[in-house]
């Protein structure tokens, strides 16, 4: 249940619908394997898992949902052999050339007849809607996945008017200043990683992975006009992650401080512990945002 990563929407309206009635519209497109010829399917599963009927799952006005992906893998080499056969072939019995056109449907063709026999694979991916603080918060770090995530949502509840977080001090001129001058705003402290990169056309980064942040290599990386693109920060000693320059959060990592608060907890059933888990995790996160918004506002 931990998320990894936090891919980042903030609502521009007010979400109003409760658990129980967002699991209504949720159950309007559950998610079901693809058919023989269907390429890929989406819909929403239990965040409980397989032997929940519940879509949703609420936890002090938090509301948990799980959207499910299932693709067909077809390898391009696989497809590419057979196309290269089945042109041989045309171009040997009847001594023509086959166009740029006609390989286009026999690339089509043989993607339909490969689909039957193709694997499939299944992926979830969670996420998590705070509408008092108004976040849409997915544990992806793909765009990809994530877009694809809320774009389900908006078809199925009819409205989802989101867009990613915008500050009023730019993440990356906040993190460039906070390690030049080898302190950050409490209640954050430096980690031990950062990128760093130019703003000329060549683009040039330099990465520090495990790595002090304090040092002159920093300085001078900075002083040649590089900005920081990414920044390890660990927040009130219970949560370490990497801030990026568009205000996502990357390698998300509870400490020990709050897998001891969960050790001491007894959940008696695979759906209390992803309770407890959430619970948790939704409360030090939704205070670890208010803290990070308020250190990028002016």
């Amino acid at each position: 249940m931990w998320f990894k990563n936090l891919y980042l929407f903030k609502l521009n309206s007010d979400f109003t619908l409760s658990a129980e009635a967002l699991h209504e519209s949720l159950s309007q497109k559950p998610f079901a394997p693809c058919f023989s010829g269907q390429r890929e399917s989406l819909g929403w599963v239990s965040p409980l898992g397989k032997n929940s009927d519940s879509l949703t799952h609420a936890a002090r006005g938090y509301i948990l949902l799980t959207m499910a992906h299932q693709e067909k893998i077809l390898p391009a080499s696989v497809i590419r052999e057979a196309l290269e056969e089945r042109v041989d072939t045309i171009q040997h019995n009847e001594d023509r050339k086959v166009s740029n056109r006609e390989k286009k449907e026999l690339r089509e063709e043989i993607e339909f007849e490969l689909l039957p026999r193709a694997f499939a694979r299944t992926q979830k991916f969670d996420a998590w809607i705070d509408p008092h603080n108004g976040w849409v918060i997915v544990n992806t770090g793909s765009s990809t996945r994530a877009e694809t995530l809320t774009e389900l949502l908006r078809e199925t509840i009819g409205s989802l008017p989101c867009a990613l977080p915008e500050t009023e001090i730019a993440a990356q001129l906040a993190m460039t200043n906070w390690l030049n001058e080898e302190k950050t705003p409490l209640p954050f402290r430096l980690g031990n990683e950062c990128e760093l990169k130019s703003q000329d056309e060549d683009k040039s980064v330099a990465t520090f992975r495990k790595h002090e942040l304090t040092t002159d290599a920093i300085h001078t990386n900075i002083a040649a006009g590089k900005l920081a693109t990414k920044l390890g920060l660990i927040w009130d000693n219970k949560i370490s992650f990497v801030l990026t320059e568009d205000f996502q959060i990357k390698k998300l990592k509870f400490l020990d401080l709050l897998t001891e608060t969960l050790d001491e907890e007894d959940p008696q059933s695979h759906e209390e512990h992803i309770d407890i888990e959430f619970t948790l995790m939704t409360g030090e996160i939704s205070q670890l945002l208010i803290d990070l918004t308020k250190v990028l506002t002016k």
